[in-house]
């Protein structure tokens, strides 16, 4: 086999010189560097917005998430000495406040800082509406220990009565208060096991009291539509039952 050699072959020409810039090793700038060769404020401002602007968004985020968190973890919180729940009744906030202030100046209480008495009208609105959120709200409190009364129309009392939720006041009322609202007994069974409240079987308890036709009733009340008679009780697991129970005598007085 016989291999033919073009002795006259070239070397083939590029069209870039070898000095080209091209071919001409580069230096690695800084940022700093090309930010200060940036000429215009506005090209600064598009390369600063290309470049930084998120990262710098979410460092401000997360510096702020951080001062939320230490000042909720390590502010004072107020301390509840009784907290009154109304279910299924709205009333205003500077309703409730005065409902507050009324009885804190009847009973002589001194709060100290950080120290409450509160009402809740609005945020425990169940019955009727569906409202699953305001339901959970309820039974988280409850749990909580963050409820101390229960005010509410006779047919949602039942509810909580019948499910557990209610102190029995035979044991709890001085004997005086017991002697003097047994004619206002709101008498109910606890529910054992899964049986429906048609078919409970176990034994009746006191487990709330009227409030109709008293002093605070016609007062603060008198604007609810609710053909049920109002009932008040105790949460169970109150954690603050010797106020409860003063709060029960300055209802009833």
């Amino acid at each position: 086999m016989i291999t033919l050699k073009d002795s006259d072959a070239k070397e083939k020409e590029t069209v870039l010189k070898d000095d080209a810039s091209i071919y001409q090793k580069r230096e690695k700038k800084s940022e700093r560097q090309k930010f200060s060769e940036m000429k215009t404020f506005k090209d600064k401002a598009n390369y600063f917005k290309m470049y930084y602007l998120k990262m710098v968004l979410a460092g401000v985020l997360i510096i702020a998430l951080a001062i939320y968190f230490i000042y909720t973890v390590t502010s004072p919180k107020d301390k509840n000495l009784l907290r009154v729940a109304f279910v299924d009744y709205f009333f205003m906030d500077e309703v409730t406040e005065e409902m507050a202030n009324d009885f804190v100046e009847a009973k002589n209480i001194t709060l100290g800082e950080h120290e409450v008495v509160s009402f809740d009208g609005s945020t425990y609105q169940i019955s009727g509406s569906g409202n699953f959120n305001a339901a959970t709200i309820f039974s988280t409190h409850v749990m909580a220990k963050e409820i101390d009364i229960i005010i509410a129309p006779e047919s949602s009392f039942t509810t909580y009565a019948f499910n557990g939720t209610i102190s029995s006041l035979t044991e709890l009322l001085p004997s005086d208060l017991y002697g003097k609202l047994s004619d206002r007994f709101f008498i109910s069974k606890i529910r054992q096991e899964n049986e429906p409240i048609e078919e409970a079987t176990g034994e009746d308890y006191v487990l709330g009291i009227y409030l109709d036709h008293t002093p605070f009733w016609e007062k603060y009340g008198q604007s609810m539509q609710s053909k049920d008679r109002p009932v008040i009780g105790i949460i169970i697991n109150d954690p603050n039952k010797e106020l409860a129970i003063e709060f029960l005598r300055y209802v009833f007085e």
